[in-house]
Parts: structure tokens; sequence; C-alpha cells
């Protein structure tokens, strides 16, 4: 009787112990590296996301007691989901972004990120506690480690596996030139459409290309159609997401101030064959094509586009006073005037009829920049009685005058 009741308590006492799997602290960021620091270990920070199936898959593996017994004694570690305070906190610290869930991130006893890994599920639990356990032998390795990567880069190494980890990494820290250059690597390794068109192509593709001129992306913008079956329960709409994040990235991108007009063109209307309503796109690339436009200086393109934009468009006082302000300073020359006087007085009615609160220095200074037009096409007479308007309301608004008080005189 004694020796069952003694084998209970121990079961009680100790197993939980014995099949512990990893040992997660709580604690913002720093707390959480001084952790690591007295106890002479690395930290390592599961980023999870609530809903998300593949994070859901690693949590059990995790409490493995294999997986257990290899972090604990050389990590302190710690869980967080991706949209709570702390994740913000660490991201803003560190200048980190999240590719995708679930991701384990690495630092050492300075608090800067030495690792980074995205274990991927595998068909049985043995094959993926090896998969975990791996990725923390990686971040206990100096030159496996994803901070090594840019020596490993810089020395030749272009496998696939190595890019692909490089390319989450560098999304990861938000590296996008390097991005740019990795991406320009893959498209020398998948060249085949079926390699392009495959599951792996695909995961590069909606991961990791960042350039409408990619020619991965070339691909996958001119064969939409092969790509839909990537579409599934978990992601209705991973086609189409990957194809916009493909053209965001491209329009905010390395490349943001040399576009030429014709691949802002191109990327408008490929959103507008992913099925976005043309009034939906429309705002979404209109600054990038005028920008391209003047680059070319090519007014009178600019001039039509925004014309035309107009057409579909819901149209603001305050849009018309930055599209005002934007030609008299990029338009190369004077054939758009005709046009910004339709815009003023468009702008001018929308100002008296809207209910939101403008503040009338904003009609002031539409006025100012209609003067400087008419100014810059010798119309000296027109000019100066919109320079005179300009200076009535900025009295009448009590408000510095002196921006309006030297445009009149300039028109004398």
């Amino acid at each position: 009787m004694k020796s069952t009741l003694f084998s209970l308590v121990f079961s009680l006492l100790f197993f939980p112990v014995l099949s512990q799997g990893i040992k997660f602290e709580e604690g913002n960021f720093q707390q959480l590296v001084n952790l690591a620091r007295q106890q002479n270990k690395l930290l390592m920070v599961e980023v999870y996301l609530n809903g998300c199936p593949h994070c859901a898959a690693l949590a059990p593996v995790l409490q493995e007691k294999k997986v257990g017994e290899f972090f604990n004694p050389a990590f302190v570690s710690s869980k967080i989901e991706a949209n709570s305070p702390i994740s913000k906190e660490l991201q803003l610290q560190k200048g980190i972004t999240y590719p995708e869930f679930p991701l384990l991130f690495f630092f050492d006893a300075n608090g800067q990120l030495i690792h980074q890994a995205a274990p991927a599920e595998r068909p049985n639990r043995a094959e993926f506690i090896t998969e975990v356990i791996k990725h923390g032998n990686e971040a206990l390795t100096p030159t496996l480690r994803t901070s090594n990567y840019a020596a490993r880069y810089a020395k030749g190494e272009r496998g696939l596996e190595f890019l692909v980890n490089y390319g989450k990494y560098a999304k990861a820290t938000k590296d996008i030139t390097r991005q740019s250059q990795i991406g320009n690597d893959f498209a020398k390794l998948l060249t085949k459409p079926a390699d392009m068109e495959s599951a792996n192509g695909f995961y590069i593709i909606s991961r990791l290309i960042n350039d409408f001129q990619n020619p991965l992306a070339k691909h996958f913008f001119a064969n939409l159609p092969k790509y839909q079956k990537y579409n599934n329960a978990e992601n209705p709409k991973a086609v189409k997401d990957a194809a916009e994040a493909i053209i965001y990235n491209t329009l905010y991108g390395p490349r943001t101030n040399s576009l030429k007009a014709s691949e802002v063109v191109a990327m408008r209307e490929a959103m507008i064959k992913l099925g976005n309503p043309a009034k939906v796109v429309a705002p979404r690339t209109l600054l990038k094509e005028l920008e391209a436009h003047f680059r070319e200086k090519n007014t009178p393109a600019a001039t039509a586009r925004f014309n035309e934009y107009r057409k579909i468009a819901t149209m603001d006082f305050l849009d018309y006073s930055y599209i005002v302000r934007l030609f008299n300073e990029k338009a190369t020359e004077n054939s758009y005037v005709p046009s910004l006087i339709l815009w003023v007085n468009d702008g001018a009615k929308l100002f008296k009829t809207s209910n939101a609160n403008h503040t009338k220095d904003k009609l002031a200074d539409l006025y100012n920049d209609l003067s400087k037009a008419y100014l810059r096409t010798g119309k000296k007479a027109e000019g100066k009685k919109a320079a005179q308007e300009a200076l009535t309301i900025a009295k009448a608004a009590k408000i510095d005058t002196k921006p309006y008080a030297d445009q009149l005189a300039k028109c004398n």
C-alpha cells in the first residue's frame, strides 16, 4: 500500500517536470533579454497568430519532452501573439516584420537578432520534432545563423533552400534591396514554366518576389489562371493577394522613384484584371502614374490621366488642392493650365458645398496656385485677379497674408 501511494505521489510531483516541453516565460522584451543574460542563454521568441492552423500544429510539438530537453537548457523562451502589445513593441524596437506564421526569433544577450526560423509542418510528429530542434541547433551555431547569411551570400552561395530562408530573413528585417537581389536569383534558378507554376514556385512568388518586372512575376501575371489551383479554404484569395502584394511592393519599393509610366499603367491594368473595379484601383496608382509622367517630361499625358481619373473618382476639395500644387511644381511645360483652371473651379465649388471642416487658408492657397499657373502662361491680368481673390480670403480668415500679397505683387 505504501509502495502504491509513494508511486502515485512521485508521479504527480515529478512526471510533469520530466514530460515538460519548452518552458515559456512572460515579460516585455527587455525583461526577457535580461533573464536570458542572467542565465547565460539565448532568447527564443515564438510569434504565433490566433486562428493560424500552422501555429496550432506547432503548439503541441513545442510541448514535447524531447523539444523541451533541447531548448530549456540553451534558451529562455517566450511566445507572443502577433497582434499583442508586446509583439508591436518587439517589431518597433527591432525593426522587424512577420513574413509568415509561426516564426521563431532568436536573440543574443544584447537583444540583437541572430537567427530566424519558420518551422515547416512535417508528415508525422517525430519529423516535426526534428524540424524544430534543427532550427534551435542552427541558432546555436554561428555559421548557420541567418545573421551570417549575408557573408554566405557574398561568397556566392545560391542554393534554392538557402535563398528561400535568406529571402524570408531579408523580408522580416525589411532589407528591401536584398529582397530584390534574391528575387533576381530565384529567376535564374526557376526558368521552366513547370517550376514557376509548381507549389514551390507559387510559394516563392507569393512570399518572396517584390518586383513586377521580375521574370517570375511576369510569368505569374501572364498565366494567372494556371495559379488558381493554389486558392484554398485557408486562403481563397491566395493568388489575388500575391499579385496585389507584388504590385504594392513595386509601387513603393526600391524603384518607386524611377518607375516608368508604362509600368504603372500595366500594374493598374493588372489589378483590374484581378477583378478589382477600375474606380477602386485608380486612386491606388494615380500619384505614381503622374510622378512617372513628370519624370518623363510628359505633361500632356499627366494632364490626360488626371482628367480621366476625374470621370470615375469621387473628388474632395483637398484632392484638387494637392493636384493643382503638384502640377504647378512638377509640370515641365504649360499645356496643363487650361485644365488646371477647371480643377480650381471644381475644387472651389466643393469647398463651398462640403460639410468638412476645411480651413480657409487652403482655399486661399488654391487661388494662389491658380495665379501662379496664369503667370506661367503670361496671363498677368487673370493671375492678378486670382491672387486678389486669395488675398481677400486670407484677410477674411485672419491668417498671415504675406504669401498672398507677395504673389499679388508679382502680377503687377
